[in-house]
């Protein structure tokens, strides 16, 4: 990613408080779509069963809706992204789409720029993502901020 300095994968977390933040490159709309069933499917198989999603920066929806978590089924979020993709709340690449757990154990964003970025403190869960983006053939990578100095 240009003006970001990635760290190489497969290093081991030192400080277990921080967070891990694991980055894809900017993604056509057919690797987004890939990455983000990957992830629906890594949080499934980690025993995920519920999901808080909010609108994000630049989303088309109304303001009381910006920015507010919507409690749903892990299963309901893809239709649900499917369907604000369509009405034009959520544009891929344009908009961001927050989605998390309710204990702020992780947070997973499809970002603006295409791109898509996973944040946890659960090195399991973060490998299983990165295994999971890495058999879609999809780049990957740890930010920085989060593996400076630190291994996973």
């Amino acid at each position: 990613m240009p003006g970001r300095a990635m760290m190489p994968l497969g290093l081991r977390l030192v400080n277990e408080d921080k967070p891990v933040e694991l980055v894809t490159a900017p993604l056509s709309a057919e690797q987004y779509g890939r990455a983000v069933e990957a992830a629906v499917e890594a949080l499934r198989a980690a025993g995920v069963t519920d999901v808080l999603v909010a609108y994000g920066f630049s989303c088309g929806c109304p303001d009381e809706q910006l920015y507010r978590d919507v409690a749903m089924p892990l299963r309901r979020l893809l239709p649900y992204v499917a369907k604000a993709e369509a009405a034009g709340r959520h544009r891929p690449g344009s908009d961001d789409l927050r989605v998390g757990d309710a204990g702020g154990c992780w947070g997973l964003v499809l970002r603006r720029g295409s791109g898509v970025r996973f944040t946890s403190q659960d090195k399991a869960l973060v490998r299983r993502l990165m295994a999971a983006w890495e058999a879609e053939g999809l780049g990957c990578e740890l930010a920085q901020a989060a593996a400076k100095g630190d291994e996973v």
